[in-house]
C-alpha cells in the first residue's frame, strides 16, 4: 500500500494574496498539476472572483461560509465546474477541505 499522511505540524502554510486566508498543502497530482489542501478562513476574509482549469470540490468541516449565493455548513459539498467564476466569503471562521483538479 502506498500512502501518505500529513500531521499538523508537517502541512506547509502560506498566506495567500487575500488576508485571512491561509492554505496548508496537502498533495499535488494530476502530474503536479492538481492539488489537495486544507483552508482556514478568518471571520470576513474573502476570496475574490476567480475560477480553476479543472472546477474545485469543496467539503466545509467547520464554521459557515458562502460561495456565490449558496452558503456552506460543516458538511457540506460543493462542486465548481472549471471555468466558472465564483467568491468565497467567510461568515464565521471556517476550515474546508478543498480539491482542485487543475490547480489553482
Amino acid at each position: 500500500m502506498n500512502t501518505t499522511t500529513f500531521r499538523p505540524k508537517q502541512h506547509q502554510v502560506l498566506e495567500t494574496v487575500a488576508p485571512g486566508i491561509q492554505f496548508s498543502f496537502l498533495r499535488r497530482h494530476g502530474g503536479g498539476q492538481g492539488l489537495t489542501a486544507l483552508v482556514r478562513m478568518d471571520k470576513g476574509a474573502r476570496a475574490r472572483h476567480h475560477n480553476h482549469p479543472g472546477g474545485e470540490e469543496t467539503y466545509l468541516v467547520s464554521g459557515k461560509l458562502r460561495i456565490g449565493d449558496r452558503v456552506l455548513l460543516p458538511g457540506d459539498y460543493l462542486w465548481t465546474a472549471p471555468g466558472e467564476s465564483h467568491e468565497g466569503y467567510a461568515e464565521e471562521e471556517c476550515v474546508f477541505f478543498v480539491v482542485l483538479p487543475g490547480g489553482l
